[in-house]
């Protein structure tokens, strides 16, 4: 910038004193969404560069797991404390990256009896500590469940006893991961030859009618076999395996998971064609019959769209049991490749060889619904998933899914009878920091995310945010929230409410149809020649949004931006642009004023106001001004 002439820094004075460059400021109308209802925050003591969170169902606290750090924070209590873990052995890092390696992250906190599980990475010797009523007892070896060093491809699954595991155990390892069993009813490991390269993303396990059918499914990334150009790099899986699998017979498999079989995942868009092979995150949906338990999987593409596919454990489970394995043409022993034994059995050699050099079924697993395609898909860039369900007040569940995107918001999107709408976006993290993690308490309806240096827990029934009329709130389809008693309101405040979720009209259930406007208009002062932002906040993605000037339609924005408000910029302001202004919003017939301004020259009205009034000092003063636009003009 060039140095401003003496002439010009007495303007800016003059000018900051009069308050003429305020003046061309727009009025501050933030979206009611960018500070969630109800949300309270606890903020870390430190801000942590790997942190890791763990919140049990039905409570009201949260754990944080930092650098040789346990944070504790209840939000009903404020209790809160920390406990520290420290490098228990010194520095055992060898070919150390630097004072980082040195140093204890702790990467699991996990269910763990009547306490906790919590694992770090112990300056690369790996360590895990039992932890009760805020005491942790004696440190244990913790390798395979704890890496060398924080790794964002880790992947830990602790259930019951068991414990599975995607973490090598020896520093001396080679690169290739492995997907193991390291504590429970006998380690295995996956064979290095039945996955390439991969990155792995969750995993669950599924009860069956009989235990020994009980399965392990993993779901990750791997580099595809086809390197041709039009080829995607990457193809997106699930994995199966047998939880009592005994391992084989030979010295070769006696370690080795022998019911190991994979498939791709498909989502495409039949439309388009285009297909999403990048597989971001899983949510898991059970349901009492294993076989309706759903997978909600998040993906993006090369261009950096995102979509939702929902597929059946059953009919994942059919895939396994029913297709040939890709590239075999020899007869099937007894035993499938894939299939559980009774307890106590071992799996053939026969199957094990044959499954672990074709280790891939040929049939793909593709999304539920007659259509076989997204459930939706948009431009955003998601990262993670999470789906509650909700009863609503006509006494249907409806799923409301929680999409984190990239830029420290969330997208809240519910699955309604005439399609998918999304009707609400949270901006948790006004910086736009990266979300670490995500988690929703089903039983108490609440939103935990996580950040490097804080945590938000967020209400799922924001009934606030809507504008207080009933048009407002049966418009919003938001199943947590009806319309009663002159409110919009939560459905779990126990009291009978009216809402609009299936493809009936809001009108019969609002009296009147349409909401008394007050003729009331906020008066703002304007200096001619300067700039105004006139702006509309975007509050449903589905509303047309009009901008009229003394009833003249000036402006119009549609949904085709719904992240982004609806404004209208002056640049320069003369007299054809004072007067009444008017933001109306219309939506499915409904109408209504959302911003009510009046642009007053703020020359004349001085002139008004004090025509009676002014001394010689005020008569200068209202000089100058006139001098100063002159100026800037």
């Amino acid at each position: 910038m060039g140095r401003r002439s003496p002439v010009a820094l007495f303007v800016a004075l003059w000018a900051s004193q009069l308050g003429l460059w305020a003046a061309g400021r727009s009025k501050v109308n933030p979206r009611i969404i960018t500070a969630p209802q109800g949300a309270r925050e606890y903020v870390f003591p430190t801000s942590e560069k790997y942190p890791v969170f763990y919140h049990k169902e039905n409570s009201s606290a949260i754990f944080v797991g930092g650098e040789g750090k346990l944070y504790y924070y209840d939000f009903a209590t404020y209790e809160t404390y920390t406990e520290d873990f420290p490098v228990i052995k010194g520095g055992q890092c060898m070919n150390s990256g630097g004072p980082e390696d040195n140093k204890n992250y702790l990467t699991l906190l996990g269910e763990d009896g009547n306490g906790m599980l919590v694992c770090g990475t112990g300056a690369c010797s790996p360590t895990c500590w039992h932890w009760e009523q805020k005491k942790k007892g004696s440190p244990s070896d913790g390798r395979g469940i704890a890496p060398f060093s924080p790794d964002s491809n880790s992947l830990v699954v602790v259930d019951g006893h068991d414990i599975y595991s995607t973490i090598k155990k020896s520093q001396q390892n080679g690169k290739i991961p492995r997907f193991r069993r390291v504590r429970g009813g006998g380690e295995l490991y996956t064979s290095d030859t039945v996955m390439q390269n991969p990155q792995f993303v969750k995993a669950t396990t599924l009860r069956h009618e009989e235990p020994h059918q009980d399965k392990i499914y993993y779901f990750f990334r791997e580099d595809n076999p086809d390197k041709s150009p039009e080829a995607p790099r990457n193809i997106s899986r699930v994995a199966q395996l047998c939880k009592e699998d005994k391992g084989g017979t030979s010295s070769l498999s006696a370690s080795k998971w022998t019911t190991f079989l994979k498939a791709s995942l498909i989502c495409v868009d039949p439309v388009t064609k285009g297909n999403f092979n990048w597989l971001q995150d899983v949510f898991f949906v059970p349901s009492s019959n294993w076989r309706d338990s759903k997978v909600y999987g998040l993906f993006t593409n090369t261009w950096g769209s995102s979509a939702v596919c929902v597929y059946s454990f059953g009919d994942i489970d059919n895939v396994f049991r029913t297709s040939k394995l890709k590239g075999y043409n020899g007869p099937n022993p007894d035993v499938k490749p894939g299939q559980c034994v009774s307890s106590g059995q071992h799996t053939p050699s026969e199957t094990f060889k044959i499954a672990d050099s074709h280790p891939e079924v040929e049939d793909r697993v593709e999304p539920i619904g007659p259509t076989k395609s997204p459930l939706f898909h948009n431009k955003h860039r998601y990262q993670k998933i999470g789906v509650h369900e909700v009863s609503a007040a006509d006494g249907r569940r409806y799923n409301v899914l929680y999409l984190a995107t990239d830029k420290g918001s969330i997208h809240k999107i519910v699955e309604l009878p005439d399609g998918v709408q999304n009707i609400m976006e949270l901006q948790v993290f006004p910086k736009k920091d990266s979300i670490q993690s995500m988690i929703l308490d089903h039983q108490r309806a609440m939103l935990y995310v996580g950040s490097t240096y804080k945590v938000m827990e967020i209400p799922m029934d924001m009934c606030g945010v809507y504008r207080n009329n009933c048009e407002s709130c049966l418009l919003a389809r938001d199943p947590y929230c009806g319309w009663s008693d002159g409110r919009c309101q939560s459905v779990y405040r126990g009291r009978e409410v009216r809402q609009n979720l299936n493809l009936g009209s809001w009108k019969e259930k609002c009296q009147g149809g349409k909401i008394k406007e007050a003729d009331n208009y906020q008066n703002i002062t304007v200096v001619p020649f300067s700039r105004y932002y006139l702006n509309c906040p975007v509050e449903s993605h589905y509303a047309t949004y009009n901008w009229y000037h003394n009833d003249f339609l000036i402006k119009t924005c549609n949904n085709t931006h719904p992240q982004q408000d609806c404004f209208h910029f002056i640049q320069n302001v003369s007299l054809a642009h004072f007067g009444r202004y008017v933001c109306i919003s219309e939506e499915d017939g409904f109408r209504q004023a959302l911003v009510k301004e009046r642009l007053v020259d703020q020359l004349r009205f001085m002139s008004q106001m004090s025509q009676a009034t002014m001394t010689f000092g005020s008569w200068l003063h209202l000089l100058l001004m006139v001098v100063l636009v002159e100026l800037f003009h």
